[in-house]
């Protein structure tokens, strides 16, 4: 088996992970009762999967503009390198926010584990593809760290 094809086989497997997952939330979500005083939560949880969204719909976006052209390092791309990925795990995490109970946070951080996997695969792909030009990049802009990548970005103007 060539290695383009182990790399797509764990892919499809951590993509069948993540869809099992969104399956299970909703099938347990009927299931697990939580207490009234934590479902103001709920709040923190459409704000979180808004957010989410967002970062996702955004790097599609831009992504779409780009059309191959090369490494995007200007817009959310500017600000961390994975903002798709980042837009995931914030709806992944709000899944605890809107059904606060024990296992649906093992569901999250499974699939928090499996996007974080995700992205330490492409961080390695981008440098075989970009070379020292994506070296660069990982110096000057953070992972997924939002925060930090908009204070940079604040600090860079």
């Amino acid at each position: 088996m060539g290695m383009k094809m182990k790399q797509k086989t764990k892919d499809t497997i951590g993509y069948i992970v993540n869809g099992f997952s969104i399956a299970l939330f909703i099938y347990l979500v009927s299931r697990l009762d939580v207490p009234d005083y934590l479902r103001p939560l709920r709040y923190f949880g459409w704000m979180l999967l808004g957010f989410g969204i967002g970062l996702v719909v955004l790097s599609i976006a831009v992504l779409v503009r780009n059309q191959g052209a090369g490494l995007i390092v200007r817009g959310i791309y500017g600000i961390v390198r994975h903002p798709m990925y980042l837009g995931a795990i914030l709806c992944f995490l709000s899944y605890f926010f809107f059904h606060p109970h024990w296992l649906i946070l093992l569901i999250s951080f499974g699939n928090i584990a499996v996007v974080y996997w995700f992205i330490l695969q492409g961080e390695q792909q981008n440098i075989t593809k970009f070379g020292n030009a994506y070296k660069r990049y990982m110096e000057t802009v953070p992972r997924i760290n939002l925060l930090a990548g908009i204070f940079r970005h604040l600090q860079s103007k």
